[in-house]
């Protein structure tokens, strides 16, 4: 195709062009084990895609930190992916940690949401603005201490005004998930406002630590 010609595809997580079949020649994924795949995350449940390593530590960094927004329709798959197969039936509305308006502006957009929006799409559904951030914080990978990236999340967030959140049951999605501080904060606060249940899932998060070998699953690009 012209396109292709014009634009080839690249690999959303290495950047590196694909091969005549579509695939990345040089990206190993650090796929998360199933008995590390969900945890418990301020009486939340949460699941992740990959651990924070590797191809897709990279994806993330491009995404935020490289104006690389075009890497989120494919990673926001992998989040459907995992939501699907750990949490299917316990969400019926998709919606995303937000970041505040100075690090949007700064940045270009909010990566979650891209990333929210890409995922709701295998579902035919669209990813809804349910929360508002009123506190600008420090990062959350720049604190170390678990108390202080709670206490940075903590009354960060509000319901946006007019949003449905009164009896539904939302999936929440985030890039990474490490203490879960940030996502638990969200939920808690979606909770608050009357949401009937919150589960979450983020691309990735965590070490791997096991010896188990490297799962195969669908790829998309």
């Amino acid at each position: 195709m012209i396109l292709d010609l014009l634009f080839p595809p690249r690999c959303a997580f290495c950047g590196r062009l694909l091969d005549e079949n579509g695939k990345c020649p040089d990206c190993v994924l650090p796929w998360v084990e199933d008995g590390d795949a969900l945890q418990d995350i301020g009486g939340f449940l949460c699941v992740k895609a990959f651990y924070y390593d590797g191809p897709a530590k990279e994806a993330i960094h491009a995404l935020k930190f490289d104006r690389a927004s075009w890497r989120a329709g494919v990673l926001g798959r992998y989040i459907a992916q995992a939501a699907a197969e750990y949490l299917g039936g316990q969400f019926d509305a998709v919606t995303y940690v937000p970041v505040s308006w100075q690090r949007n502006l700064a940045r270009g957009f909010d990566q979650s949401r891209l990333l929210a929006r890409s995922a709701a799409r295998v579902w035919g559904i669209d990813a809804e603005p349910a929360l508002q951030k009123i506190r600008h914080t420090r990062p959350q990978s720049s604190l170390d201490d678990p108390r202080l990236r709670h206490a940075n999340a903590e009354g960060a967030y509000r319901p946006r005004r007019h949003a449905a959140i009164a009896g539904r049951r939302f999936l929440l999605i985030d890039d990474v998930v490490t203490t879960g501080s940030t996502l638990a904060a969200c939920a808690a606060t979606l909770t608050a406002a009357g949401a009937a249940s919150v589960v979450c899932a983020a691309l990735a998060g965590g070490r791997n630590t096991r010896q188990g070998g490297l799962k195969k699953r669908m790829l998309f690009q």
